[in-house]
C-alpha cells in the first residue's frame, strides 16, 4: 500500500473522476471542490494551502482519495480504509501537514480522525452526523406565497447578516467581514436565491456543479419568518429551476440531528443516499 500525491488538481480529478461519478450525488463535495480548483488552476489562481492523493493497495486498487485545504480533509473510501487512513495519518505527520478537521463517509471518516488523533495527540469528536441527498424529480408541494428571485447586489448587506446567522447556527463563526465576502461573491457569481414574498425571507445557493448534479447549499430562513413553508418553497423552486436548466439531478447535506429540514427536503422529494460524518478535534 503506497501513498501518491498530486500538485494539479486538474490533472487528479482527470485520473480520479470515472471512480468518483460512480456515485456522482454521494462523491458531490469532492468532485466539486477539485472541479473549482481545476478553474483556479486554469486562471492561475490557484490556493497556496491544499494536498491532494491517494492511497493504493498492492495490487492498485483504490483504498482512499483525499484532498486537504484549511478547513478539512475531504475523503473518499474504498477499498481496506483503516489500512489506508494510519498510511495516510503517517504521511501527512511525516509532512507536518495542518489537518483542522474530516469530512467522508462515516467508515472513512471514523478512521482517519482516530489514526490522526493518535498522531497528533489530538481527541477527534464529531462535529456534524450530515446525510447526503439527492433529487431526480421535484415533488408537488404546497408553495407560499411570493417567488424565486436571483439575488442582486441591493441584498448584498442582507444576505451578508444571513451568512453570519447561518455559520453561527450550524456552530461555525465567521466574521462580519468573511460573511460580507461570502455574499459579494455568491450574488456576484449568480449562485444565490432568495425567495421574495414582499421581501425577502429566504435564501438558498446554488454550488459546486458536477458532472450531471449540483448542489443546494447554505438554506437559511430567519427566525422571524420560520413556519410559513419560505424554506420549502425557496428550495423546491430553486431545485426545479437547477432541473429545468439541464442538470439531472440535485444534492444536498444535511444535519441528521435537525428533522425538521430533513423532513421538508424529503417531501420535496430528495432522497436520503449515504451518511457523511465530519469530525473536529481538540
Amino acid at each position: 500500500m503506497k501513498v501518491t500525491e498530486e500538485k494539479s488538481p486538474t490533472r487528479f480529478l482527470a485520473r480520479n473522476r470515472a471512480l468518483l461519478e460512480q456515485d456522482e450525488a454521494g462523491n458531490n463535495l469532492l468532485l466539486g471542490l477539485l472541479a473549482l480548483l481545476s478553474e483556479r488552476e486554469e486562471k492561475g489562481d490557484l490556493p497556496q494551502y491544499h494536498r491532494m492523493g491517494k492511497v493504493e493497495t498492492a495490487d492498485g486498487e483504490t483504498a482512499l482519495l483525499y484532498l486537504l485545504n484549511p478547513l478539512n480533509i475531504v475523503l473518499y473510501g474504498g477499498e481496506k480504509v483503516r489500512q489506508a487512513s494510519e498510511l495516510l495519518a503517517d504521511h501527512l505527520a511525516r509532512a507536518r501537514a495542518t489537518v483542522p478537521g474530516v469530512v467522508g463517509p462515516r467508515e472513512a471518516a471514523e478512521a482517519f480522525a482516530a489514526a490522526w488523533g493518535v498522531r497528533m495527540s489530538v481527541t477527534p469528536y464529531v462535529k456534524m452526523d450530515q446525510g447526503i441527498y439527492r433529487l431526480d424529480q421535484v415533488e408537488p408541494v404546497p408553495m407560499s406565497p411570493g417567488e424565486l428571485v436571483q439575488a442582486g447586489p441591493k441584498d448584498t448587506e442582507r444576505v451578508a447578516g444571513w451568512y453570519a446567522a447561518f455559520y453561527e447556527e450550524i456552530g461555525e463563526q465567521i466574521t462580519p467581514s468573511v460573511a460580507l465576502a461570502k455574499a459579494q461573491d455568491a450574488i456576484a457569481g449568480g449562485w444565490l436565491y432568495l425567495w421574495r414574498d414582499g421581501e425577502a425571507v429566504s435564501m438558498a445557493k446554488k454550488a459546486r456543479p458536477t458532472g450531471n448534479g449540483v448542489v443546494v447549499s447554505v438554506v437559511y430562513t430567519p427566525p422571524a419568518y420560520r413556519g410559513r413553508g419560505y424554506a420549502t418553497s425557496c428550495v423546491a423552486a430553486l431545485s426545479r429551476l437547477l432541473l429545468d436548466s439541464g442538470y439531472r439531478f440535485c444534492s444536498l447535506y444535511t444535519d441528521l440531528a435537525n428533522p425538521t429540514s430533513n423532513a421538508i427536503y424529503s417531501r420535496i422529494g430528495y432522497r436520503f443516499i449515504q451518511e457523511s460524518v465530519q469530525y473536529r478535534f481538540r
